[in-house]
């Protein structure tokens, strides 16, 4: 038994070890550039501190961005310590990411090359003498404001690995959300250290080939590849003792300038929580309602009782069920206050960046919209309601290029997406209000899980009938109340997102909603709509309410000795967890298949 799991722990690495270097093959070398060429005014150079990148490996870089129509080049150390290189391996695949338009800028926090237009649209000022994390916050947002980017292995100067390793994290977005604290990369080097450990105590004479495999792996990954780290040898001969050294020289090295601004971010915004959370969070709903807000009927009974699986913020939701037309919505619904609480720092603030990266990472969902309404018109104007900071518009601009994309958003984030240029024209406000000025303009009007958002989803609806001209379309997405998976992960179910989704609206009451409002509907999809695997994602918000985010401002208490063990025994069930959760995930296919955690529906505005 014992050998059997050694032997599966050694195919594992293995497996892992192929799966890096074919990642790292995927990275190009910097060609070498003309002597002779002149510096390019198009370009800046972004390098962090201790870094001094050769004019000729500038010139070859601005060269080689310039005939490969790049906004963004990092340039990659080919002596890159080992643990640099391996954590940008694990979570970027280098092929990929050259040919993704729409994902986050990622870099080994050296040196970067990027256009001088990105850079002023970027709003980045300093781009000499950087923190390697300030260098890498800048690396993603600067990629939101190009069309393409790539990593390159150059003859640029590395810096040391213990001391910027942290950052080199926080810029790949590895730490949990939200937080400084025992980045991912850490959790997994540590386990994969004890899985051998443990192999050798159980079985010295089985475990010791594994451990001996365990060193040389580095070697096999890096074979043949571009990269060459100095320290490639060292780490092998000493990994028994690096392992476990590395984790905790990382986890202890000093806070960087751009941490403690960011900490300092994090101590102001738990002062505000503090304040809130002293009052009560009782206040923050209101009286309960006795009748359904969708039929009328008083015909009500408890649906699911849930928390907030987002951001874990204290308070429990009821979702009621009408008897009479099956809508599911909040009852007792949130206050306007409450709402403010609930949604802060989740889609900006603390929570910019992890939503970012969300949202940047849906884009065949995206398509998929747009490949529904052409199959039915080619819209000419589209109007996006509740469109954040432009992510459709942005992925459905690649296939309609003679389309406008307008956007709408109650917050300042629809402004950020003007000026990224991903939205043509940027509404700020609520769509009632604007519904006036917004008449006639749209042969398309979209609502991506919007509906459930708003605190009368039927008034929204009239409006976008009285918006549309006669022969519009209505595009609209929504989680569907009625799948199996709600019913059986109950409050953890994802979709019931409480307290954000105030209204859960099934399918048959869209539909006679739209027709009342004389819209035809053209085409219905589920299994297309659908939002990914249910249970690993109802397993990765347990994983996050039981606290992998130990700083979370909001928490009662700044965290101590109790909260800091419990993220460790989190991160011990994690694995477990969420590989039952795969696991059911697989076994359940036939019932996804015929139960869909989302929906959209296609409608037509009828002349007259």
């Amino acid at each position: 038994m014992v050998i059997g799991l050694i032997a599966i722990i050694a195919a594992c690495m293995a497996a892992n070890a192929r799966r890096l270097r074919a990642r790292l093959r995927g990275l190009r070398t910097l060609p070498p550039g003309d002597g002779d060429e002149p510096a390019d005014p198009d370009f800046v150079l972004l390098t962090v501190r201790n870094v001094e990148v050769p004019d000729e490996t500038v010139r070859a870089a601005t060269r080689y961005a310039r005939e490969n129509g790049l906004g963004l080049l990092d340039l990659m150390p080919r002596d890159i310590p080992l643990d640099g290189a391996l954590d940008l391996a694990r979570h970027t695949d280098f092929d990929a990411y050259r040919n993704d338009v729409f994902g986050m800028g990622r870099g080994a926090c050296h040196a970067v090359l990027a256009s001088r237009e990105a850079v002023s649209a970027a709003g980045v000022e300093k781009v000499a003498g950087l923190d390697p994390d300030e260098l890498g916050a800048a690396t993603a947002r600067l990629k939101l404001y190009v069309e393409r980017a790539d990593i390159v292995v150059a003859d640029v100067p590395g810096h040391d690995q213990i001391a910027f390793r942290r950052a080199r994290m926080r810029s790949l977005a590895l730490v949990i959300p939200q937080t400084l604290a025992l980045p991912q990369t850490l959790g997994a080097m540590g386990a994969g250290y004890l899985l051998v450990a443990a192999a050798l105590v159980a079985s010295p004479a089985a475990g010791l080939p594994l451990a001996l495999w365990y060193c040389v792996v580095p070697q096999i990954i890096f074979a043949g590849t571009p990269v060459r780290p100095r320290d490639l040898h060292r780490v092998c001969l000493q990994r028994a003792i690096y392992v476990p050294l590395s984790i905790v020289r990382t986890l202890t090295a000093p806070r960087t300038r751009w941490e403690r601004t960011l900490l300092a971010a994090r101590e102001d915004a738990r002062t505000w929580y503090r304040a809130e959370i002293d009052r009560g969070v009782g206040r923050f709903v209101g009286p309960r309602a006795t009748e359904c807000p969708w039929c009328g009927s008083g015909e009500l009974r408890k649906h699911v009782a849930a928390r907030d699986i987002l951001q874990g913020k204290p308070g429990r939701f009821t979702l009621e069920r009408c008897g009479n037309c099956g809508h599911v919505f909040q009852n007792p619904r949130i206050t306007p206050d409450g709402l403010a609480f609930y949604y802060k720092d989740v889609y900006d603030g603390l929570g910019d960046v992890l939503a970012e990266r969300i949202l940047s990472s849906n884009t065949s969902w995206y398509l998929a919209r747009v490949a529904m309404l052409r199959r039915a018109a080619e819209p000419r104007s589209w109007l996006d309601v509740g469109t954040g900071k432009g992510h459709f518009c942005r992925a459905a601009r690649t296939v309609l290029p003679g389309t406008r994309l307008d956007g709408l958003d109650f917050g300042s984030a629809v402004e950020e997406g003007g000026r990224r240029g991903w939205i043509d024209r940027a509404y700020r406000g609520e769509f009632r209000a604007l519904a006036p000025d917004l008449a006639g303009r749209y042969d398309v009007i979209s609502m991506h899980h919007y509906l459930e958002h708003t605190p009368d989803p039927l008034a929204e609806l009239d409006t976008a009938a009285k918006v549309l001209p006669p022969g519009g379309h209505l595009l609209i997405e929504l989680p569907d109340p009625e799948s199996w998976f709600g019913r059986v992960l109950r409050g953890y179910w994802v979709p019931w997102l409480a307290p954000q989704h105030l209204h859960m609206i099934p399918l048959a009451n869209l539909r006679a909603a739209l027709e009342q409002r004389g819209l035809e509907i053209v085409a219905e999809e589920r299994r297309e709509a659908d939002q990914g695997p249910d249970f690993v994602a109802s397993a990765a918000a347990v994983v996050n309410t039981l606290g992998l985010d130990v700083d979370r401002p909001w928490w009662p208490r700044v965290p101590g000795f109790r909260e800091y063990a419990g993220t460790i025994a989190t991160l011990l069930l994690a694995a477990p967890l969420m590989g039952a959760a795969v696991l059911l995930d697989l076994l359940t296919v036939p019932i996804a298949r015929r139960n869909s955690n989302a929906y959209r529906v296609l409608a037509r505005k009828n002349p007259g």
